[in-house]
């Protein structure tokens, strides 16, 4: 057994497939399942089984992920520490994040971050949480600022801050475009451009709804504001969308937004991150400043 073979094992694992373990390995299928296969033998367990085409984990190659995920996180952490001993000389710091935080959120963060720290490279990764978390256990990303809730005993989640979520409608809307306030239960009158199915977000504004006792009319969805706030635009439907996402093209005439009066919706916004028995200098500088700034968001967000 080899750190290799745990590797390709892990990558087959975490995509349910020995192709995609290979293009993201850059490997050819053949040679992940040759090693895939002397792993098996060596334990004397077969780790994977196939069901109609679809790959699964058999329970000893459940155990075996455990303690590769263990290992791989401790090599990791044995890198962090050896870095550090550099006094943040150089290094890499990976964020995760949904479009929203990513162009909102983070950027004043990065700016500060990056002016005590220049040396010290910052990636960011976008996508949903549910792509995300994955990236976070393994050790690809190292700190996540995604919408809660995020529930898993192996993850770090601190609440960061607080969004006010907004009614956005197109300046052309009659109904809407001169209104500074709506009730809740008003909502059900309008086509809704929502988040799609499996976002976070989507899954708090259906709770909202649930508990409200209202039925939306969805006529369009998809996983971006960036790409909501066009269609809302051109006054294809109304949308909830955080306040901070729309205030620009509020300014500018674009966009239009109407607070709900009686039922406000908030969506928290949380720092998410492996746990484990070491972290980085580099990744405790990063959370204390967006802790720093939490209070101020959250001032900005009451006016």
């Amino acid at each position: 057994m080899d750190l290799r073979q745990l590797e390709m094992f892990r990558a087959v694992a975490e995509n349910s497939s020995f192709t995609v373990a290979g293009q993201r390995l850059y490997v050819a299928q053949s040679a992940i399942s040759r090693k895939i296969r002397l792993l098996e033998e060596e334990l004397g367990e077969k780790l994977f089984k196939r069901v109609n085409k679809r790959i699964f984990l058999t329970p000893a190659g459940e155990v075996i992920l455990r303690y590769t995920l263990r290992i791989f996180q401790e090599l990791r952490n044995a890198a962090l520490e050896v870095s550090d001993l550099a006094q943040m000389k150089q290094g890499t710091l990976r964020i995760g994040s949904g479009m929203t935080a990513c162009m909102y959120l983070l950027p004043p963060v990065i700016e500060e971050f990056q002016t005590r720290f220049p040396q010290i490279n910052i990636q960011v990764v976008t996508g949903t949480a549910e792509r995300l978390i994955p990236q976070i256990r393994n050790g690809q990303i190292d700190l996540g600022v995604l919408t809660l809730p995020v529930v898993s005993p192996d993850l770090d989640v601190t609440p960061f801050a607080k969004e006010e979520m907004v009614l956005v409608v197109s300046p052309r809307n009659r109904k809407l475009a001169k209104r500074r306030t709506m009730r809740a239960a008003e909502l059900a009158a309008y086509p809704m451009i929502a988040f799609s199915r499996g976002t976070s977000t989507r899954l708090l504004v259906d709770q909202y709804f649930e508990r409200i006792d209202i039925s939306p009319s969805i006529s369009m969805e998809s996983e971006s504001v960036a790409t909501i706030k066009p269609l809302v635009r051109i006054n294809l439907g109304v949308s909830l969308l955080p306040l901070r996402s729309v205030m620009a093209e509020a300014r500018r005439g674009e966009l239009h937004y109407v607070r709900i009066r009686d039922e406000r919706i908030v969506r928290d916004i949380g720092l998410v991150c492996h746990k484990g028995d070491y972290r980085s200098k580099a990744l405790s500088e990063l959370i204390g400043l967006f802790r720093k700034t939490a209070s101020v968001r959250t001032r900005a967000m009451a006016h």
